[in-house]
């Protein structure tokens, strides 16, 4: 009975093995329909008697090839009209499965079957010629919104470089494009959420001098958001960019923002006085006012707003309501002492003095706030009305009039 069975187990592992060599063959049958031909041989892919064999994936390769050059040949004739979305897929699949070929054929040299690989170097050859038209299906893929094969184009553009399979290829292997596409793969890594992708490619990205500010910029998105944060490589990304990256402020601002977070204001002041030393911009002069006022140096902190507005370069609503917040929180202060006072103590008339004055100081920078910018109500909106209320009532129902529409 249980050579009937062996026998059975064995006439059936033969059948399967003969199955999928007559893929293979059909598929060789049909090749003048290469279409056709990739249809049929995708069983063989999947099945360990034929996906174990590199000539299976040089096939299937082929065909791509085939379906990839056809496509091509239609954007150089006259009023040809080629299947974008069909080149840039079977050029994905030509690299993915001659890639596999190699793979497979290298582990057979390994464990001894092979003496040396035959294909390696032709089709490192042919996938060299056509790597630079991946970036054009990225870009075509991220430009409509279909990161998912931005992604893909561009990684399979990137993971080249260091794959042993081009190791003859100089043009692959020292590609100083690498770094530029590694960023955009990063890009389209970060607008699908993809913490490992983003890690992988912005990590090459980074470091293009130009364009790598955009991939830091994703890393830091990477380790500071979601489930899993990591504060530590977060705060060394920022730290990264600021460094390397002077002029963008995403770094600057929130590494400032960190500082202040931390109570670090003074640590902050010094690094923004060196950035400012090296590149005045009317956000970091902005920056460094919000520190002072963070620190309440608030006559240093309205000279420089002041500065700011006198430029006339950026920021000046914004730096309006700042001097405008240089006189509302010091009377916010009085106000709350003057909540744990007697009004019949000497103190308090004091103080509702000093909060009258402070508050007529602030208004007219919070209404050239408002004038500046009539949309941001935060920069004005509250503050303006807690100061109505206690100055001109009738400015008061009016603005809450305003702010309630």
């Amino acid at each position: 009975m249980k050579k009937v069975l062996l026998t059975t187990a064995l006439f059936f592992t033969v059948c399967a093995v003969s199955a999928q060599e007559s893929v293979v063959k059909e598929a060789k049958s049909a090749k003048s329909d290469p279409v056709k031909a990739a249809q049929i041989i995708e069983p063989a892919l999947v099945d360990p008697s034929t996906a174990n064999d590199p000539e299976t994936w040089k096939l299937a390769g082929d065909f791509q090839k085939a379906i990839y050059d056809d496509e091509n040949m239609k954007l150089y004739l006259p009023g040809g009209q080629a299947d974008t979305a069909k080149l840039y897929n079977s050029l994905a699949k030509m690299f993915e499965y001659y890639t596999k070929c190699d793979e497979v054929e290298q582990a057979k040299v390994q464990s001894g079957e092979l003496k040396k690989p035959k294909l390696r170097k032709k089709l490192a050859k042919t996938l060299a010629a056509v790597r630079p038209n991946l970036t054009n299906g990225g870009s075509e893929a991220y430009n409509s919104g279909n990161y998912a094969d931005a992604l893909k184009y561009f990684g399979l553009y990137v993971d080249a470089s260091q794959n042993p399979m081009f190791a003859e290829e100089e043009a692959v292997k020292n590609d100083t494009l690498n770094p530029l596409i590694a960023c955009y793969a990063a890009l389209a890594a970060n607008s699908l959420d993809d913490k490992a992708a983003v890690i992988k490619y912005a990590t090459i990205g980074k470091t293009h001098k130009e364009e790598g500010y955009r991939a830091l910029m994703c890393l830091a998105e990477a380790y500071g958001k979601g489930e899993q944060t990591d504060s530590v490589k977060w705060l060394e990304v920022i730290k990264e960019g600021s460094e390397k990256f002077p002029t963008q402020e995403y770094f600057i601002g929130n590494l400032m923002d960190y500082y202040i977070q931390k109570g670090q204001v003074d640590t902050a002041l010094s690094e923004i006085d060196a950035i400012l030393a090296k590149n005045e911009t009317p956000y970091f002069l902005y920056v460094k006012g919000v520190l002072q006022y963070e620190k309440k140096d608030y006559d240093n902190a309205i000279a420089t707003f002041n500065s700011l507005i006198a430029k006339n370069d950026g920021f000046v609503g914004e730096a309006y309501s700042q001097i405008g917040n240089c006189y509302f929180f010091p009377a916010q202060e009085l106000v709350e002492e003057n909540s744990k006072i007697s009004m019949d103590d000497p103190q308090y008339a004091a103080n509702e003095a000093k909060i009258k004055e402070l508050y007529e100081k602030a208004v007219p920078n919070y209404e050239k706030a408002k004038e500046l910018k009539p949309d941001n109500k935060q920069l004005w909106g509250q503050f303006l009305l807690n100061i109505y209320w206690k100055l001109n009532k009738a400015e008061y129902d009016a603005l809450e009039k305003e702010l309630a529409q």
